[in-house]
């Protein structure tokens, strides 16, 4: 499980600082992926100043944890994992290059806090990332409202001292 503090402390060594690049992994299969959320695996954010920052969804957990990003992969018959940059028309190519000023914890409502997503505040846009269902939410500015009713915002995680 995700644990709300410990998933608060990693962000706060992130906060202020900026986002210079996005790793994407990424199934593949015959030569072609999916659509964006549909085919992404993990993802790193690279921050100044930190290692790599690896964003891991399974089920309605997300995890955030500090490493480097695995080389691509090939599955045989099943199709291969390919890792690289983020690229356009892809929604999380829309961050490097900006500074995140903050960012706040998304959980499920339920009696057992577990964090599901992050709303991150960037100079020039809102972006919310989040596992619910076994599938990526990406998307900029607020929760997509169809999602809103059984995810709560917490509070935003300032920068560390």
């Amino acid at each position: 499980m995700a644990d709300p503090a410990a998933t608060a402390e990693l962000l706060r060594r992130v906060v202020g600082r900026n986002l210079e690049a996005v790793t994407e992994a990424r199934y593949w299969h015959e030569g072609v992926r999916d659509g964006d959320a549909e085919s992404l695996l993990h993802f790193w954010l690279h921050f100044d100043g930190n290692p790599p920052l690896m964003v891991h969804g399974v089920g309605e957990q997300l995890s955030l944890s500090f490493c480097q990003p695995y080389e691509s992969y090939d599955m045989k018959d099943q199709g291969e994992t390919r890792v690289g940059p983020a690229a356009a028309p892809d929604a999380l190519a829309s961050l490097p290059g900006q500074r995140l000023l903050t960012a706040a914890l998304i959980q499920r409502h339920s009696l057992m806090p577990s964090v599901c997503g992050l709303l991150m505040r960037c100079e020039r846009l809102d972006f919310v990332i989040a596992s619910v269902g076994d599938e990526w939410v990406l998307s900029r500015g607020a929760i997509p409202p169809a999602l809103s009713f059984p995810l709560v915002v917490g509070d935003w995680v300032s920068q560390a001292n």
